[in-house]
């Protein structure tokens, strides 16, 4: 009687070495010249995850020959990862998160190899609690069950690095929930306040303020000084009063500017084009967020690492242009 496993094990082993192969050809290819560019974005209730699937759909429309798509994170340190170990071509990512990744400092044991394609915008770090929990200054957090973002966010390194330098940060409680399960918890009571790093206004600000009185945790200036002081990244910032229901006065934060980065090795030609793309389109960004208004040629190449030749190449093109000299 014929042994129907034999070859039936055969074919399976040769599918095996077909696929492995088909892997290998195609990531050389991409590795080469990429057609499709992977862009990894953020959590949904962000800025990040809207923002960056309108990039991805820009360049898809307005690039021959390069598709993108765009990916749901845990967030900036994540994102580092990704795009450092060439497993995406761009990445969004905090300031903060960004410079550690490019250093090797931690939480990241070694440099990742990235460059800056341009500063995004500016975000404030929003500190929220909700009425009848006590807590009226950051000190208040003493003692408390407090969320700082998912694993692998720039918000969570953010809040570390907040907490520790005002010495708090042994003297409370931290789980680390995405910005949904933070703000189910923040309602439910199972967190006392949660920490949040976006552009104003955020959705899920918004759909805790629908069925809270939401509080927000204002620094002072001195606090502020200390941190700005200390890291190249930082910088004051502000959520204007009026920016979300019940909030009737300006609130002091520690913002960080958020950056969109690509591989250090990524072909120039390349990333000229997209980053031309990009700007050229901002319209259809700002249709899906209007934190794109925020994106702008004179302060897009501040950042504190350092910008990929094909970008800084066209930001000296289109200043040139600016000022007439061509």
């Amino acid at each position: 009687m014929m042994d129907v496993k034999k070859p039936n094990r055969l074919m399976g082993l040769i599918a095996v070495i077909l696929v492995f192969a088909a892997l290998v050809i195609y990531n050389g290819l991409r590795a080469e010249r990429p057609d499709l560019i992977v862009l990894s974005t953020g959590s949904p209730g962000g800025v990040y995850y809207p923002l960056g699937g309108a990039i991805s759909e820009v360049i898809s429309r307005n690039l021959s020959g390069v598709r993108s798509d765009s990916e749901s994170t845990s967030g900036s340190v994540e994102n580092i990862r990704l795009v450092g170990n060439k497993e995406s071509e761009l990445g969004m990512a905090t300031e903060n998160a960004a410079y550690k990744g490019w250093r090797g400092e931690y939480p990241f044991a070694r440099p990742y190899p990235v460059r800056a394609l341009f500063n995004m915008y500016a975000s404030p770090l929003h500190i929220v609690t909700v009425e009848g929990r006590g807590i009226e200054t950051i000190e208040d957090l003493a003692g408390r069950r407090i969320s700082i973002d998912a694993p692998g966010s720039g918000t969570e390194e953010m809040a570390r690095t907040l907490l520790e330098e005002l010495g708090l940060l042994d003297k409370l409680r931290t789980v680390n929930y995405s910005q949904q399960e933070a703000a189910a918890a923040l309602r439910d009571g199972n967190v006392d306040a949660v920490f949040w790093n976006f552009a104003y206004p955020a959705s899920v600000v918004m759909e805790v303020s629908a069925t809270h009185r939401i509080r927000f945790v204002s620094l002072d200036e001195k606090q502020v000084e200390l941190i700005v002081g200390k890291y190249p990244y930082y910088t004051g910032g502000i959520i204007p009063a009026g920016t979300y229901d019940h909030q009737d006065r300006d609130i002091t934060a520690v913002s960080v500017n958020n950056i969109l980065m690509a591989q250090a090795d990524l072909d120039e030609e390349l990333v000229y084009q997209l980053t031309r793309t990009i700007f050229e389109n901002l319209d259809r960004l700002i249709e899906v967020h209007d934190i794109a208004r925020r994106i702008n040629p004179e302060n897009a190449a501040n950042t504190s690492i350092e910008i990929h030749p094909g970008a800084a190449r066209y930001f000296r093109e289109l200043a040139d242009r600016l000022e007439g000299k061509t």
